[in-house]
């Protein structure tokens, strides 16, 4: 990440990630540290999308049960597996 930034900053041109960038994970990282005190799904809350509002439902993860979806699943050395 350094080094694109600074080959960006010699070439005049933009990096592969930008301000906006960590503005998002920032946002999404804030949600997450409220989420782990709260102990509850919080919103991501971006101020500034520039993003589609197109809300998409299709997923290819397989069903875990009424609730939640399987979305990793982790192969222990002892061949077992656990879900994540």
């Amino acid at each position: 990440m350094f080094t694109d930034m600074f080959d960006s900053i010699d070439k005049g041109t933009q990096p592969a990630e930008i301000f906006y960038d960590g503005y998002i994970v920032n946002a999404i990282l804030d949600a997450t540290y409220k989420s782990s005190k709260t102990k509850q799904w919080e919103p991501v809350i971006i101020e500034d999308w520039r993003g589609s509002n197109e809300v998409k439902q299709q997923h290819a993860f397989a069903g875990y049960d009424e609730n939640y979806y399987l979305i990793k699943e982790e192969i222990l050395p002892s061949v077992k597996r656990k879900p994540l």
